[in-house]
């Protein structure tokens, strides 16, 4: 169990950065299994990353970490994953969580949850609700997204789920409790 949040930080990455997401998604091979497809190959990662950084909307990113307690990795952010978003889908003022990857050997250290606060916090003000996608039969996702306050949205089996939670009920309950 984590103790303390890990340090998150984040990159952004284009086509160039095909061969890192491609890193990550061999480091990850259990979502694939959950989705029944293949492992992409760094030339569809690479068109992938293309389709995102034609789309202003968009952002992906490495999540990277640094932990106190190892002092190697607060010396040096190591590569935990991956991260892609689109702002203003499914609405506007919306957000949306296309992907979160850690890779498998760092997961269940608190670096997901970590980068979704993370995420949460550069977003607020900014949209109104963020919705994660849970793709295929994946019930560690699903607890993984309520474990941080999201509720199930939208059905749109039987390849995809929608969770959801509003970043500004959040900021009101949070300025409610500073007025007490």
């Amino acid at each position: 169990m984590q103790l303390t949040a890990p340090s998150v930080t984040f990159r952004p990455v284009g086509p160039d950065d095909a061969a890192a997401v491609h890193e990550i998604y061999c480091a990850a091979p259990s979502y694939f299994d959950v989705l029944s497809i293949p492992l992409p190959t760094v030339r569809e990662v690479r068109t992938e990353l293309e389709t995102a950084a034609a789309d202003p909307r968009r952002s992906t990113e490495l999540v990277l970490v640094g932990d106190a307690l190892e002092p190697d990795l607060a010396a040096r952010p190591r590569v935990a994953g991956y991260l892609d978003v689109t702002l203003d889908y499914l609405e506007p003022d919306d957000a949306t969580v296309n992907l979160l990857l850690v890779r498998e050997d760092l997961q269940g250290r608190g670096i997901g949850s970590e980068a979704i606060r993370r995420l949460e916090d550069r977003l607020a003000g900014r949209v109104e609700r963020v919705l994660a996608s849970v793709y295929g039969k994946n019930p560690r996702a699903q607890r993984f997204w309520r474990s941080l306050g999201y509720a199930f949205a939208i059905d749109a089996a039987p390849v995809l789920e929608w969770y959801a939670k509003r970043l500004y009920a959040q900021a009101a309950d949070d300025a409610e409790r500073l007025l007490v």
